[in-house]
């Protein structure tokens, strides 16, 4: 029955979660979301033998865009260049930026994925430099622009400091004896030294600890859209397991330098059958035990086990007494410590309580319980973290803590689910009972000190090994097969269907009759209330018009406000930017380079010139009394036409104005800004693969005339012909443009009494369409 119910339970959360993967999908953006990456910081930044971006941020960057429905595509080059692609818009987001006080005014930065110290390199032969006091009056090499960089220059290191293009570059030079050291970050230089043979550097000792680099995604400052769906996408692959195995795949092999020991020291649990014991021979044994010897078979190892008390075990992993720990249950809080590997199995922890006492259903209903718990469990971490430690009673091992419940100590004890029931049919404890549902399934895998990435590495590599040919379903089979609640037959599934069933349909009949009563009650009740409730309602509906037209009033502020000094910080920030860029390329005379940030910084200032002028034009609409006069609708148009000529003729776009004689009474610059900004429109979003044709013209209704600009551009999807005339939406936010065109010709239809829509059925061109009937007023000769 318990399968039956999980199964109906599976496929309920299939569907839910089908919906909704569905839904993020269709939500995604439709196109990529671009990247750069560097071409030459491995194991982080590296450039493939096909030629494309990879490595660990890489990899880490995809993974992350994918869990939350987004493509990314990469540009590669040096980190100079992908920085300024940046800071300028090229690109939406770097894969690999440390954060330092100096970048912060440059971009936003998710939460650090890695942490990671730096080192000195120096000639083989080098003795006199061990700490960064030694590089005084060095020559220190290290990337241009570079964490390094910064860092040797915040600190104002008495040393001359040489930038290069590349650390290869860098330690290359060191290597020919042309520096005294480089500043990098490890494991680069561990991946560098090896793929350029420099065999005549080392690094020294002891990492840099003041040197600690943060590694993060970066976006252009202010992108807090993308910044949101990064963290969040982060969280994600750290939560499901991604991270370690890409952590693992890319850092595991490098310290190892596909170096294996001789012998591997495994330390466990003495006493938590059947994953790991010590047998009537006091020999190890159990699940955990069968699978590493499996496992160092695979892979050519030697390995001893040592067994004892959790809380001597761990400590002896701690302090290097012994390698590697098979049976350490993964946690946020322990990955701090040591390092991990995917996990092996999953184990089902339980509550334990005395014969006549309520079962409790989950963890937050043992508060104000005495509970036993085994001291450093995963499960003693938990019980804490609830807030539960002053009521815990802590055993030496969970045979300990169940032994004391059984003798009537404490109100439950919090064990393994599978040893719990060994123990108590080994010892008898009738008193006991076990819950059937389990309140934690913490994973079970293998552990080692931090950093150990590569003994980590290897144990991984040997239990993926067993899982593809079979052994490691056999070795679970025969220890925890056992333990596997058996199949119900048809007969009993039937049986205790039937005992649910009966219950339930009495329980239904007497609701059914209960209902029929209260029916009644509230049908006489209905009609009174009814009056009272129509009113209310009435009344209701009118403050929520209300409070709904405040509402958008206040969002169409914030948003107003928001976007503004948005788009005014964006160009000051690349001005700011692009004066750095530009102190360095004078000093390096480099007057291509000049002549590019110079253009940069004047399309910047026209950026902020555009948006003030617009905002201004905006502004001014129906509060400053312009004047009117009679004009021809043909002028207008042509007026308009010749004002975007530069756009159409750099788009080899044809206009076309079709004949008419409407006359029309307003204001000429702000009838002519219609037209304007209309055909202006029409060319900026033209159809990639055909020139642009724009229509212009007059059509007679019963209601008067209705202009219209009609294209053959990309068209408007529906869902959006109505957001495009607000302030600053922008169909497609990398066009030119302030995002003020469409909002100012609503503005200006509207002051005479019109209105505007668009046409479109998404793909195949648009077509403005909208009335100026205040301009027709006293005319009605010229309307017929």
């Amino acid at each position: 029955m318990k399968r039956l119910t999980l199964l109906l339970t599976l496929l309920w959360t299939f569907f839910l979660v089908a919906e909704v993967a569905a839904t993020c999908t269709a939500e995604a953006a439709d196109h990529p979301i671009h990247a750069a990456s560097e071409d030459d910081y491995p194991p982080y930044c590296i450039v493939n033998e096909r030629g494309e971006a990879d490595g660990f941020s890489v990899e880490l960057l995809r993974a992350v865009l994918k869990v939350m429905g987004h493509e990314v595509d990469f540009h590669i080059g040096p980190w100079d260049q992908v920085k300024k692609m940046l800071a300028t818009g090229e690109v939406q987001v770097l894969p690999l930026v440390g954060r330092t006080p100096e970048r912060e005014p440059l971009y936003d930065f998710t939460f650090p994925y890695l942490t990671m110290h730096g080192t000195i390199v120096v000639r083989e032969n080098e003795t006199a430099i061990r700490t960064l006091d030694d590089l005084a009056g060095k020559e220190v090499a290290v990337l241009r622009g570079d964490n390094a960089e910064e860092f040797l220059r915040r600190i104002e290191l008495p040393a001359t400091i040489v930038t290069t293009k590349t650390f290869e570059e860098a330690l290359r030079e060191l290597a020919d004896g042309r520096h005294d050291a480089v500043v990098i970050q490890r494991l680069v230089a561990l991946q560098l030294i090896k793929k350029a043979g420099l065999t005549n550097l080392r690094m020294i000792e002891e990492p840099l600890n003041d040197f600690e680099q943060s590694f993060c995604f970066a976006v252009r400052e202010g992108d807090k859209r993308l910044l949101e769906v990064l963290n969040e996408g982060l969280s994600l692959v750290i939560a499901d397991g991604t991270y370690r195995r890409l952590h693992t795949k890319w850092f595991g092999p490098i310290e190892a330098g596909q170096q294996r020991r001789a012998r591997i020291v495994v330390g466990g649990d003495h006493d938590m059958p059947p994953y790991e014991f010590l047998d009537e021979n006091g020999e190890p044994t159990g699940y955990n035990v069968e699978l590493t010897r499996a496992i160092a078979r695979q892979l050519g190892l030697e390995v001893s086990f040592r067994l004892g008390s959790w809380e001597r075990t761990r400590a002896a992993l701690k302090n290097s007494t012994i390698d590697l720990i098979h049976s350490m249950f993964y946690s946020p809080e322990r990955e701090e410590e040591f390092e991990f590997s995917p996990a092996h199995a999953a184990v089902n922890y339980a509550v334990v309580v005395r014969a006549g006492t309520p079962m409790p259903s989950n963890l937050s209903e043992l508060k104000g319980k005495t509970i036993l718990v085994m001291e450093g469990d995963i499960m003693h971490d938990a019980a804490r973290e609830l807030g539960y430690g002053a009521r815990l009673l802590t055993a030496p091992t969970q045979e300990e803590a169940l032994r004391r419940l059984a003798a009537g100590e404490g109100d439950c004890a919090l064990t393994a689910k599978i040893p719990a029931l060994y123990w108590i049919g080994k010892h008898g404890w009738n008193n006991l009972r076990v819950s059937d549902h389990a309140v934690r399934s913490p994973e079970m895998a293998y552990a080692a000190p931090k950093n150990q990435y590569q003994l980590v590495a290897l144990f991984s590599e040997g239990l993926a090994n067993l899982k593809a040919t079979g052994e490691y379903r056999a070795i679970y089979a025969k220890w925890m097969g056992a333990y596997e609640p058996a199949e119900a037959d048809f007969h009993e599934v039937l049986k205790r269907f039937l005992w649910i069933l009966l219950p339930m349909v009495l329980v239904l009949a007497a609701a059914l009759l209960w209902s029929y009563t209260l029916r009644q009650t509230v049908r006489r009740r209905t009609h009174d209330l009814r009056r009272e409730i129509a009113e209310r309602r009435q009344r209701e509906e009118e403050i929520r018009a209300k409070n709904l037209e405040l509402d958008e009033k206040n969002a169409e502020l914030e948003r107003f406000t928001y976007t503004v000094s948005h788009d005014l910080k964006s160009p000051l920030v690349t001005l700011k930017t692009f004066l750095g860029f530009l102190e360095n390329d004078l000093q390096a005379g480099d007057a291509d380079q000049v002549k590019k940030d110079l253009g940069y910084m004047h399309g910047a200032a026209d950026k902020m010139h555009g948006l003030l002028s617009d905002l201004l034009e905006l502004s001014r609409v129906g509060r400053v009394d312009e004047g009117s006069e009679s004009l021809a609708f043909i002028e207008l148009a042509e007026a308009a036409r010749d004002l975007v000529q530069g756009a159409i003729d750099r788009e080899r776009a044809r206009v076309r104005i079709l004949p008419s004689a409407l006359m029309l009474r307003g204001n000429r610059a702000r009838l002519v800004e219609i037209w304007q900004n209309l055909i202006d429109n029409a060319v900026k979003y033209r159809h990639l693969e055909r020139e642009p044709e724009i229509e212009i013209g007059a059509e007679t209704t019963a209601e008067g005339p209705v202009f219209f600009v009609a294209d053959n551009g990309r068209g408007i999807d529906p869902r959006y012909q109505e957001k495009i005339f607000g302030l600053f939406n922008q169909l497609d936010p990398s066009a030119p443009g302030s995002g003020l065109g469409l909002a100012l010709v609503k503005r200006i239809v509207e002051l005479y009494k019109g209105r505007i829509w668009v046409e479109s059925d998404g793909a195949a061109g648009s077509r403005f369409r909208f009335t100026l009937p205040e301009t027709f007023k006293g005319r009605g000769e010229e309307r017929k």
